[in-house]
């Protein structure tokens, strides 16, 4: 690599990305982080391009860059061409390698051919939801016109409607009302409706003549790290498969506050971020119409759940009077909107229902989880926590609720610390023990290590804690550490958990005392937001019925790792128990059935929204809760009653 210095030219350079093969023409001093973007190559970035993560790894195989090198970076990768792509700067035609480790997968990483037995028995329900879609196809039989009886058109088709699906009112728009006529015609009287149910009204949103193909309805998870989707059969309720990617925002960013960041501070950044959104959405599309062998145009209906900031980011509506106090949205609620306005590639005249959101901070995932795990319908009062990038909560039974937000940050999926990474193929996901010198791990795809996920912070805390390597404050002890103890290039301890070379690593791979800290005030902030939430109702841990954990990261926590550092309340394990994609399902609720669609929108109005950071004791109960497992080891008696493991 050659690095060259003094004014920059301001012509345009060729940049070439391997192995993607991809390229794009930038004008000089353009940086190779922004280079890819305009490339379609995403680069892994958790600090949103401000040069503190390390995590933008590039290699330049060819040509001359500016700049690039930091402390995160040794001396034989600088050697080798590693550069930060976020901090070098195109001079010249450059030809960039992007390492395994640093590749946001933005490509389909799952899919799932679904049990066909649908969605709406959800196990956790007191009762299966009805089949009543929010847009339905219905067939008809118009009478034809005569002298006698020479109502219009448009009007007999909502009188054989009435007939079929009830009085009411029930509009249609001026490209539905040009088609009727036709229809009806060309089906000799025969025409399927598409029909729409919005508050207090019907639209007819399409017809065609005859009898159409049943339509289908998208669900959509619309996380900050993942997209979720699933197709389902509006005839029969089935579930007909589900797919996922990497949200492809994350190159923005690993969480909402860089993305609104860079919608205030990029002229058509929100625009720009809305189109990486529907364009993750229209992918999935893409894989499950694909897969299953049927038409994107029959899909009449989308059911979108996520954060408060990704709801906005989704219908790009400007979310930045959300990081700012008093902290208010531009919407919770949203009404239906066209497809075609957001560019999702379903049916032409297809609908958009998003999930209602609570506050700036409790979002859609949350009313849609307290739908699908029936926490609404409980007698004894229960807490669904969702562990994303941020840490929402919510307890409450069918008399009550109160939610929360938890500013754990993204800590969880890998972001802010030394090697952490998405929970995909080569991440570390399962650390369970040490054996000499080595620890027993599992890795996802059986690929060679390249680093850290969420769930393996986890149990390396507990592991290190329980061998002593690191006391209760996350300080470490030399003298149980031993050997794997050492300096990190930022002059702070770090600890090797898998050597380079072991099982074909190519680098260390390490937890330093920043990324201890950085993980007890992530876990400290989830605790502390409970045991508030649970001491303004008067309550106790053990006095909730159940303690669900949803989400991803959720389904493969080790509950008993998760309690030995203090993330979750010490209480009966049998209390404690996964509850899935909480989101999704809630989705798949609504949009085979209008009634769970109200619901959650009856839960928003209803939730009691607590502002920890107005409560003058939450950093006391913070501050205690960045221990481990806690200053007070009375709320951990499990704890106390370990041996210690060598503390």
């Amino acid at each position: 690599m050659e690095t060259v210095g003094g004014p920059r030219r301001q012509e345009a350079h060729r940049v070439e990305f391997l192995p993607d093969e991809l390229a794009a023409e930038v004008p000089a001093g353009t940086t190779i982080l922004d280079a890819a973007r305009s490339a379609g190559v995403f680069i892994d970035t958790f600090c949103g391009g401000e040069g503190i993560c390390g995590k933008c790894r590039a290699i330049v195989r060819k040509g001359t860059a500016e700049g690039g090198e930091s402390p995160f970076l040794d001396a034989a990768e600088i050697k080798a061409g590693y550069v930060l792509a976020c901090q070098a700067r195109v001079v010249g035609p450059l030809t960039i390698e992007v390492p395994d480790e640093a590749r946001v997968r933005g490509t389909v990483v799952s899919f799932d051919p679904a049990d066909r037995a649908g969605v709406r028995n959800a196990s956790t329900r007191s009762k299966p939801a009805a089949l009543d879609p929010l847009v339905a196809r219905v067939g008809l039989d118009v009478a034809p016109p005569s002298l006698e009886f020479n109502r219009a058109d448009l009007e007999r088709t909502k009188l054989a409607l009435a007939k079929t699906a009830g009085d009411g009112q029930i509009e249609a728009g001026l490209e539905v009302i040009r088609r009727i006529p036709d229809a009806i015609r060309a089906g000799n009287h025969r025409v399927t409706v598409t029909l729409a149910r919005h508050a207090g009204w019907r639209e007819i949103t399409d017809v065609v003549p005859g009898d159409a193909a049943g339509g289908l309805a998208l669900a959509v998870d619309v996380g900050t790290t993942s997209v979720v989707a699933s197709l389902l059969d509006l005839a029969s309720g089935a579930k007909l498969g589900s797919a996922s990617k990497y949200n492809s925002q994350a190159v923005y960013g690993p969480d909402v506050i860089h993305r609104i960041l860079w919608t205030d501070n990029h002229p058509g950044g929100l625009r720009q971020l809305q189109e990486h959104i529907v364009d993750d959405v229209n992918a999935l599309i893409g894989e499950l119409t694909t897969r299953l062998r049927v038409g994107a145009d029959r899909i009449d209906v989308a059911v979108a759940a996520g954060n408060t900031v990704m709801t906005h980011l989704l219908l790009a509506v400007k979310p930045a009077w959300i990081r700012r106090d008093p902290y208010i949205g531009g919407v919770y609620q949203p009404p239906s909107v066209r497809a075609s306005d957001l560019g999702l590639a379903i049916a032409p005249a297809g609908l958009v229902y998003s999930l209602p959101c609570v506050s700036a901070y409790v979002g859609a995932d949350i009313t849609a989880g307290v739908l699908a795990t029936g926490l609404a319908e409980s007698e004894a009062p229960r807490m669904l926590v969702d562990l994303g990038t941020n840490g929402e909560i919510v307890i409450g039974n069918r008399e009550w609720m109160m939610c929360a937000s938890a500013s754990a940050g993204p800590a969880f999926e890998g972001a802010g610390t030394r090697h952490g990474m998405r929970a995909m193929s080569g991440a570390v996901d399962h650390v369970t023990g040490r054996h000499g010198n080595a620890f027993d791990y599992t890795v996802i795809g059986d690929a060679p290590p390249a680093g850290l996920c969420g769930t393996a912070y986890i149990d390396l805390l507990a592991v290190l804690l329980d061998l002593g390597i690191i006391d209760k404050t996350g300080r470490f002890n030399a003298a149980k550490a031993g050997a794997g103890l050492r300096q990190g290039p930022d002059g702070l301890a770090e600890f090797v958990i898998v050597p380079a070379g072991e099982r074909g690593a190519t680098h260390d791979i390490v937890i330093s005392q920043p990324d201890v800290e950085n993980l007890l005030r992530a876990k400290g902030a989830v605790y502390a937001a409970v045991k508030m939430m649970l001491k303004s109702l008067g309550m106790a841990p053990a006095d909730l019925g159940e303690i669900m954990v949803a989400g991803a990261f959720g389904s493969h926590l080790d509950m008993d790792k998760a309690v030995a550092i203090g993330l979750l309340p010490d209480i009966d394990r049998g209390k404690l128990r996964f509850a899935g994609n909480t989101s999704l399902a809630g989705a798949e609720l609504c949009a085979v059935d209008r009634t769970c669609y109200e619901d959650t929108r009856r839960f928003a109005d209803g939730m009691t929204y607590l502002e920890l950071s107005t409560i003058p004791s939450f950093m006391e109960e913070f501050t205690s809760a960045c221990f481990l497992p806690h200053t007070n080891l009375e709320e951990f008696p499990s704890a106390g009653r370990k041996s210690g493991g060598g503390r």
